[in-house]
């Protein structure tokens, strides 16, 4: 089931590819146009903006950081937490990376646009360049999937650190998706930061694989031992 950071990723690869098709759409009619006149109607086009108010991407990215900002709150709280400061900056850093994505790829698919309409392309020359060219937007979804997750690890992590005296479990779903990794860590239940960098460390803030959907979290309540028991079940073990 898709959690905030499914969804916020969803978003985003969703306005990503509302703006290839209508790009791909509106080609044609630029490409009838003397090659002089489109050249210099698509130089004045303002790409960049069009993608993020037009297409909603803009929109997307906001939807990101409030991804960003629920995923890591634990209630209760932890005696201590990160500093704001620090919390802050790699938030920052993270919506910083996706800005510099949209004004990139919006500069690069006006650079294939213009060089389609000089080079006379047709409009299914055009959708092949752009689809080999830049990201799909299930890349597009991949990348940001992975940079959100990898965030919240960093700042659960952080928090797990600063509260050694705390329990902490790997959460996430169980699934036909979750790696064997991630069962055995899942079967593990309750560990203290200790444990869990004793036998883990390599995973804590990288996760097990590329698109890995699991995190340290703070134990505060029994039903967060739900996975628990069905990954050691699943494992074939009772401990």
């Amino acid at each position: 089931m898709p959690d905030l950071t499914d969804k916020a990723a969803q978003a985003y690869s969703g306005a990503y590819e509302k703006a290839l098709k209508d790009v791909v759409l509106r080609y044609p009619a630029l490409a009838k146009l003397p090659t002089t006149e489109a050249a210099g109607l698509l130089q004045s086009i303002d790409f960049d903006s069009l993608f993020r108010e037009n297409y909603g991407m803009g929109k997307a990215l906001e939807g990101l950081a409030v991804s960003l900002a629920k995923e890591i709150i634990v209630t209760p709280a932890p005696p201590i937490l990160p500093s704001t400061q620090t919390i802050s900056a790699a938030l920052q850093f993270e919506v910083d990376a996706a800005n510099a994505q949209i004004t990139q790829t919006a500069a690069e698919i006006k650079k294939i646009m213009m060089r389609s309409i000089l080079g006379n392309q047709s409009e299914a020359e055009f959708a092949a360049s752009l689809t080999s060219e830049v990201l799909r937007p299930d890349q597009i979804n991949s990348y940001v999937n992975q940079n959100l997750r990898s965030f919240h690890r960093t700042v659960e992590l952080q928090m797990a650190e600063a509260n050694p005296d705390q329990l902490y479990i790997w959460a996430g779903p169980l699934d036909d998706r979750t790696s064997d990794e991630c069962v055995q860590m899942i079967s593990e239940g309750a560990l203290s930061q200790a444990e869990w960098q004793a036998n883990y460390s390599a995973y804590l803030s990288s996760g097990t694989h590329y698109g890995c959907r699991h995190t340290l979290q703070m134990f505060v309540a029994p039903s967060q031992l739900k996975n628990t028991k069905e990954a050691r079940t699943e494992k074939g073990v009772d401990y």
